[in-house]
């Protein structure tokens, strides 16, 4: 009979330890970004201010693809930006770069012929590409 409440309360203790490990996954996801639309609409603030709204515009970040904050951070920026349009491409004239970093990489920009045009702060930037007429 000892053998079995052993098993029980082994049991029990993995179980709480694997939920107490998944919640500090989901909290250190949730610290990790900003998300939300009243950050990013403060985050892109001057640019809304400043561009055309029926504008497409390329997008570029500087996550990592395999970031899941990512695709969130993408679909969160063009709902700020409507109705301006952005497109995952640095294909466009003007490309909006959504940057994170203290010191943005601007050689990583002009390595994808990117040109910065303007600093609204931030982390965001509005730029050229040189090889689009």
């Amino acid at each position: 009979m000892a053998r079995h409440q052993f098993a029980v309360i082994a049991l029990l203790g993995v179980a709480l330890a694997s939920i107490f490990w998944v919640l500090l996954d989901v909290a250190g996801a949730y610290t990790h970004t900003s998300f939300g639309v009243d950050a990013f609409q403060n985050r892109f603030g001057d640019l809304t201010k400043a561009v055309n709204a029926r504008t497409v515009f390329g997008y570029i970040s500087d996550n990592r693809p395999d970031d899941p904050s990512d695709q969130a951070e993408f679909y969160l920026s063009q709902y700020t930006l409507a109705p301006t349009v952005l497109v995952t491409s640095v294909n466009q004239r003007e490309v909006v770069a959504n940057l994170h970093a203290a010191n943005p990489d601007m050689n990583a920009l002009r390595a994808r012929n990117l040109v910065p045009v303007r600093n609204f702060g931030n982390g965001i930037f509005l730029c050229r590409n040189v090889t689009v007429p």
